[in-house]
């Protein structure tokens, strides 16, 4: 299964190997696409597809052994959860340059792999690599031969597109959950921020946001908001939301913290990045060790079970 596979680094992390299954497997995946599916279709000039989920016409066995095989080639921390899309291309369509940006909640890696007999170079439909959004270089170009397979971890710069295809072009997507990112995750989070009113964090910030709101960024001083907001709404004390606010904007002037408040401050950084910008498998490594050696906090382990479940009952 995803046998010799060719691993890349940049412009992204990603594999390709054109052994992926076996015959049995590669029988059963081809089989899918004899039926009559429920195909949603994508119009437009970006996205040019038709697809349906088929996770469950899946054998349960295959889902389980690629979870197992994706997080040995991949060296990330997997969840059990799998999704498998079928997708269809016809004959004069495309699919722009994109990004399959993490987001909270969603999946983290993605495998792409190609049931399509006799294809040959005029036929299109070529998977492209690039290195910005937009498309100026192709880094890679991977035709869409039978049992051929492209593995990448999903980054804000994991751009690639399908160049115009001249026949019908059938590809299944396997979609992999990093441990730390899983749905229940993402409603935690719109949850503690479905309540976030700047106007409630302590008075003792308002000259703070003042002077960082003068000098710095919006982007930043949003951030910082966010941050605070979160250890509000997680009932953490004024010393600790204003450390929290000087963190973001001022860390030189950030009070000293107790461990405990330390904690707090990195977690609600944490969730304040997952609910802006989503989820970064880079940070979530850098941050799990000092989940797993801190000491519990009542108000803070729902979130942290979910946010870092290979660590908390470390």
């Amino acid at each position: 299964m995803l046998s010799n596979p060719i691993h890349q680094r940049l412009p992204y992390p990603y594999f390709t190997t054109e052994e992926a299954f076996g015959a049995a497997d590669c029988a059963h995946m081809e089989g899918l696409f004899a039926h009559d599916l429920p195909w949603r279709e994508h119009g437009g000039s970006f996205y040019e597809v038709r697809n349906c989920d088929l996770t469950d016409r899946v054998d349960p066995a295959l889902r389980e052994a690629l979870v197992d095989r994706v997080q040995t080639l991949t060296g990330l921390e997997m969840d059990t959860r799998v999704a498998v899309t079928a997708q269809a291309m016809g004959p004069g369509q495309q699919i722009g340059v994109h990004s399959d940006r993490p987001l909270v909640g969603y999946e983290a890696v993605r495998l792409v792999v190609q049931c399509n007999h006799d294809w040959h170079p005029g036929d299109g439909g070529i998977l492209q690599v690039h290195d910005d959004a937009g498309g100026t270089r192709i880094c890679a170009s991977l035709a869409p031969r039978f049992n051929s397979a492209f593995g990448f971890v999903m980054h804000p710069d994991s751009y690639h597109s399908v160049t115009r295809t001249t026949r019908p072009r059938h590809t299944l997507v396997f979609n992999f959950w990093h441990v730390g990112n899983s749905p229940a995750l993402a409603a935690q989070v719109k949850a503690l921020f479905s309540d976030m009113q700047f106007a409630k964090l302590p008075r003792a910030l308002d000259p703070v946001c003042l002077e960082a709101e003068a000098s710095l960024p919006e982007d930043q001083t949003y951030l910082a908001l966010v941050v605070a907001s979160a250890l509000r709404l997680w009932g953490l004390p004024e010393q600790t939301i204003l450390g929290g606010y000087l963190a973001v904007v001022r860390p030189c002037l950030a009070p000293a913290t107790s461990a405990e408040a330390g904690l707090a401050i990195a977690l609600a950084q944490w969730a304040a990045s997952l609910h802006l910008d989503g989820f970064d498998v880079a940070r979530w490594q850098e941050l799990a060790p000092m989940a797993a050696a801190s000491a519990k906090l009542p108000r803070l382990e729902a979130f942290r079970q979910l946010a870092f479940p290979a660590t908390a009952n470390a």
